[in-house]
């Protein structure tokens, strides 16, 4: 499958401001293209700034986004943000109002997340209980609590909307329908609601992009591993509270690849395969999109397999404290789960999971 490319559609995203007014206000905001957290992981950068006082949202949105705040402290500064991700939140108002209009809906998530609602969705009010939930849960003994920079959520309920955003913005999907995108350079979470409420879970996703940045700079299958597991969250009851995947549409042709005994969908094949290699990047530069498909869905099955042995993060955390001499995670692994992940007796426990009667 070749690699889609959005054309531009800034048509749509020109609401509220003429195209001169625009493209003066944003020509000092970096246009850097990135697929889903795709970009390389750079310097330091600073702590973020404060909620702008400016921010304005519905009295619903505003009640539920502030009901919920982290109270877990930690003097470690995030190791992937660049000073264009950290742009304050009262820097992401000023965006946001510019692109869509000064009647935007906005709310403000522990000083940190400001989610964004052009079409006035209904869904935003969900949206804005479902999210505290997720980050907690993602916290709790799980990813590391870490200061983060300021991060924009765009909430689409319209799909020509959405494509447009991310058109303007230079992202190209990496499959042929993306739900949900994070620009780790940007700072930027987007997200097609235009399915209803079956859509708001992917949010998790990308939001575990976002913890998973600040805490491990790992390698992109791995990354896809841990967020992809949570796009179809069962979340638990009570404080801090547990999240877990289940299996959803990626299985399909996973399922189907390891039955046919395809040599490239083992379980060994994820540990020291490149960014690249994962993307199903070809030699001439495309994207094989069939392959991709494949990386992340081995990827996804791995980490829910091993989530359901308790394994997943005692992997994460022991692999996120020795990545400096354990940069493939093959001795982390290997140390957590008692064997080799190439071993046969691995792929073999690996393949009947894949597999198992539904």
């Amino acid at each position: 499958m070749q690699q889609a490319v959005w054309t531009n559609r800034s048509k749509a995203l020109r609401r509220g401001t003429s195209p001169p007014m625009r493209r003066l206000a944003l020509l000092a905001l970096s246009l850097v293209a990135c697929s889903r957290s795709s970009a390389p992981a750079p310097a330091p950068a600073p702590a973020p700034a404060p909620a702008p006082a400016t921010a304005t949202a519905t009295a619903t949105a505003t009640a539920t986004a502030t009901a919920t705040t982290t109270t877990t402290t930690t003097t470690t500064t995030t190791t992937t943000a660049t000073a264009t991700a950290c742009r304050s939140l009262a820097a992401r108002t000023t965006e946001a109002q510019l692109l869509y209009g000064p009647s935007v809906h906005l709310a403000t998530l522990e000083d940190t997340f400001l989610f964004i609602d052009p079409d006035h969705t209904p869904l935003f009010p969900e949206v804005l209980r479902f999210a505290p939930r997720v980050l907690s849960a993602l916290r709790h003994d799980r990813i590391a609590p870490r200061p983060l920079c300021p991060v924009s959520v765009y909430l689409f309920s319209s799909r020509d909307r959405f494509e447009a955003h991310c058109a303007d913005r230079h992202y190209l999907p990496e499959s042929s329908r993306n739900l949900g995108i994070y620009d780790r350079s940007r700072g930027e979470i987007v997200t097609d609601l235009s399915g209803g409420p079956s859509h708001v879970p992917t949010l998790a996703h990308e939001l575990a992009h976002v913890l998973m940045d600040a805490d491990f700079d790992a390698p992109l299958w791995f990354r896809e591993c841990v967020a992809s597991l949570y796009e179809s969250p069962v979340l638990g009851d009570g404080a801090g509270g547990e999240i877990h995947g289940t299996d959803d549409w990626r299985y399909v042709q996973l399922r189907a690849a390891v039955a046919a005994r395809d040599p490239a969908a083992r379980l060994g094949a994820l540990f020291g395969t490149s960014d690249d290699d994962f993307r199903g990047r070809t030699d001439a530069g495309d994207i094989d999109g069939a392959r991709s498909s494949l990386h992340r869905a081995m990827a996804r099955a791995t980490c829910q397999w091993l989530d359901g042995q308790s394994r997943l993060w005692p992997l994460y955390r022991g692999w996120r404290d020795d990545v400096v001499t354990d940069p493939d995670g093959v001795a982390t692994f290997t140390r957590v789960t008692g064997r080799a992940p190439a071993t046969p007796e691995t792929e073999q426990a690996w393949r009947a999971w894949v597999l198992r009667t539904r």
